[in-house]
Parts: C-alpha cells; structure tokens; sequence
C-alpha cells in the first residue's frame, strides 16, 4: 500500500510539472514508464485541448524525438506564427523519422523562399505522392524543366491532381517543347476584334494570374478591339531576359522564331519581376501587374501613346511631327504666324480627332505678333488641343491630346475614356504597332544573322 500511495504521490507530481512545463526529459521518460494509464500522445491532446500552450510547446519538444507526428505538429505550429527558422527545424525532425508530410511542407517553404535546389533532395524519393509530384510540376515550371514535365505527365493524370493536369493541357505545357519554325503564311485573326494577343507566362501562378486579367479584360470598353487568346507556358530560360527585377522588362525576342502555336498578331509575355512595358509587337508584365496595369500597356497596341513625361530621347519627342503617329497625341510647334483660318486648318491636317473637333471650340490664342497653339481651359469639357506631359522632358517639343483630363495613358488607375473609343473608331487601323516578328527580325539583325532578319520580314502578312 505505501508503495502504491508513493507511486500515485510520485506520478501526480510528474503531472504536475507536464502541466506546469518544468519536466525535464529524464523524468519524462520515468513517468512514460511508470504512467500505465495516459501515454504522452494523449498529455499532449489534453494540453491542447485545456489551451495550456506553453506545456504542450515544452512537452511537445521533449517527445518530438521520438514522434515524427509530434515534430510534424511543432513544426506546423511555429509556421502558422511566422517563426519559419524554427518550423523548418522540426520539419527536419520528422523527416529524419521519415514523416513524408514533413517532406512537402518543408518543399512548400522552400518555394516560397526561392530555395529551388532543395525542393527535389526532398520530394523525388516520394514522387509517388500526389502533393509532393503537384509542387514538384510547379518548381519544373518555374525552372523550365521540360524533361521532368513530359516524363511524368501520365503519372500527374491518373493522380488526385487530376486538376492540375487538365489546367496544364489548358495552358498548352505539354506542347511547349514544340517547336515550328515559322513559315510564310497569311495570318487572319480568327476573332472579331482588330487585333489579338497570345499571351505567354512563365510559371503556374503566371498562367493562373494571366487567366484572371484575361477574363477581367474580358469585361472592359477595349474588349470589343483587342482579343486575349488563352495564356500558354514558356520556360524562363527561354525567354533569355536581360532585366533586374527593378527594371523595365526586356527579352531576348528570337525565341518566337521557333515557338510553334501562335497565329496572333502580337505577343504578351508576363514574367516573375520587371517592369511593365510595350516594344512594339510584344507586351510585357510581371505578376504583380493588375488589370489597370494590363489595360494601359495593351492600348499601346491599338496606337494609344503614353501621357506622362516619355524619355528625353523617345523618337516622338525629337521634331515635329510629319505625318499622325497615334489616336491621342500630336507632337506640334508651339506658335505660328499668319491668319487664323489658315494655320487652323493647317494645325488639323495633322490632328487623328479632328473631325470631333466642333467649330466653336478654339484651338489658338492670340501671342505676340502670332498665334500660341492650346484650347483654353475654359473648354475643358470638350475636345480639342491640350497639352500633354508627354515630351515634357524635351524642351524645345510639346505634345498635345484631345481631352484635357488625365486618363489612364497617364496614370494606370484612371479610366479610359469613352472619347478615346470614339477616337479609335475614327480610324481603327492607323496607328497599329507593328506585330511581334518585327521584334524577332530586329533582334535577330543587332546579332548580326541578316538572313534571318529579312526572311522573317518577308514570312508573314496580315490581313
């Protein structure tokens, strides 16, 4: 009986010092022992459940050595508090136990810390696990691992990522080894709007943010002109871009030379990091880029021109203008002599809008001896001569536009005005950027291969 009674006194105390974390490891292995009723699996479900989380942090460490689950929850805990350098320590734990769950959370902070050349070690011994071969199809397109990709396709159908894979074949990645090196050939859009676009990424989350700006875009005034085709995948290495993430994006554009399954006139390329722009038949946007980003850069097709400060040394801001080269700006001189009427109907001969420039709105203002050109602001709500910000930083230059509010060729997150639709209907088809391949004929000519650069010239016509 006094054996007994000191055995209670002696567990219960041990209880205690669980509840109140201050067991160390030596007597936890003596309760464990001699505590034929509750195990430590089942202490740890009863701190959790009293929300005694400091005892269950402090029993949980002691035990996980012997628990691949128990280091599995520790690490879990501390992931969901942010503490990562901790959570991958008792990943590492259970796996060491060979808890393959561990393997595929440890994967997963792994790709979100960029840790790419960890990912595999980890995960290509349990390929036969449907997580770990959905992240490891998600590292093989972010690292153009077309091997991996078609090696493992039958096996990613007959998975639980049944999903996965039919979103793959969406976005063409199992036909992106395919190449076709391009032909002569008559390209007519196979859509009702006056251009389209195939758009590019170059990884999952890519594609996935690429269809949701197409089927936004889908909703927007521009719709009705540009047409988005369904994204498809291309590896990074191929796009061989020469950008800092801080930089403006800028891409080596021969590889559409040989990339089969594009019948479009121009090409979007939306990238991990850089900066959004457009070179004549290619756009380019990263994924952080949203639909107001994606809505400025594609009217850059249609022959709409920035109105912010361009560079000093952009080709629009040099001279006077010869001739119309966009929907919403004209590059003119400041002053002009002689009578009103003439120089008016002068100034018009090279305004794209001028047609929706009524009578009565004044574009000349009595300078000098001469005439200043700018509507007054007192017509701000019409159409007319504004000026621009445009060649702002050309002094000898300005630009003007037709309306005098900002609008999204300025600031992405303004609109687009319906004035602007109106402007394009005028005449759809002036101002068009040139297609991609006059991007490929050109890269190809700075490395010195001519033939190729006059060949892809002479490929193709549109209609």
């Amino acid at each position: 009986m006094i054996i007994l009674l000191s055995l209670f006194f002696f567990i219960n105390t041990y209880r205690e010092k669980v509840s109140q974390a201050t067991i160390t490891r030596q007597q936890l292995a003596i309760l464990e022992r001699f505590d034929v009723f509750t195990n430590t699996q089942e202490r740890l479900a009863e701190l959790l459940t009293s929300d005694n989380l400091i005892a269950w942090r402090h029993l949980a460490q002691l035990h996980a050595d012997n628990s691949p689950q128990t280091a599995y929850q520790l690490a879990e805990y501390f992931r969901a508090h942010q503490q990562i350098k901790r959570a991958i320590l008792w990943y590492q734990v259970a796996i060491r136990q060979h808890h393959e769950k561990s393997r595929v959370a440890l994967a997963h902070i792994y790709f979100e810390q960029h840790q790419f050349d960890k990912i595999k070690p980890l995960l290509l011994s349990i390929v036969t696990n449907d997580n770990a071969l959905a992240l490891l199809y998600k590292l093989a397109l972010h690292q153009g691992d077309l091997a991996f990709i078609e090696a493992y396709k039958k096996r990613l159908a007959q998975s639980e990522n049944t999903a996965l894979f039919h979103e793959l074949v969406k976005f063409s990645v199992f036909d992106s080894n395919i190449t076709s090196k391009l032909m002569a050939a008559k390209i007519t859009p196979k859509t009702s709007c006056l251009v389209d676009v195939q758009l590019f990424a170059t990884n999952l989350a890519g594609l996935q943010h690429a269809e949701q700006l197409m089927l936004a875009f889908g909703q927007n005034n521009l719709a009705k002109y540009i047409c988005l085709a369904t994204p498809k995948y291309i590896a990074t290495d191929a796009l061989k871009c020469q950008h800092r993430p801080s930089e403006q994006i800028s891409c080596n554009a021969t590889v559409w030379f040989e990339q089969g399954g594009i019948s479009t006139r121009y090409v979007g390329v939306i990238v991990e990091r850089g900066g959004a722009n457009v070179d004549n038949g290619i756009m380019y946007i990263d994924q952080q880029d949203n639909l107001d980003v994606l809505i400025h850069e594609l009217s850059h097709f249609i022959g709409f021109v920035d109105e912010y400060p361009l560079p000093s040394q952009h080709q629009k801001c040099q001279d006077v203008q010869q001739t119309p080269f966009a929907h919403n700006l004209v590059v003119l001189a400041d002053y002009y002599q002689g009578s009103r009427a003439e120089v008016r109907e002068l100034i018009l001969s090279q305004v794209p809008w001028r047609s929706l420039i009524k009578n009565s709105t004044p574009i000349l203002s009595k300078h000098g001896q001469g005439w200043q050109l700018a509507t007054p602001r007192e017509y701000q709500n019409e159409i007319g001569l504004f000026t621009s910000a445009s060649c702002n930083k050309s002094a000898e230059i300005q630009a003007y536009k037709p309306l005098m509010q900002r609008t999204k060729l300025e600031y992405f997150e303004l609109i687009f005005p319906q004035r602007y639709l109106d402007i394009i209907n005028l005449a759809p088809r002036d101002y068009l950027m040139p297609s991609y391949h006059f991007n490929v004929s050109r890269d190809w000519a700075r490395q010195g291969d001519y033939v190729k650069a006059r060949e892809i010239l002479k490929a193709i016509e549109f209609d």
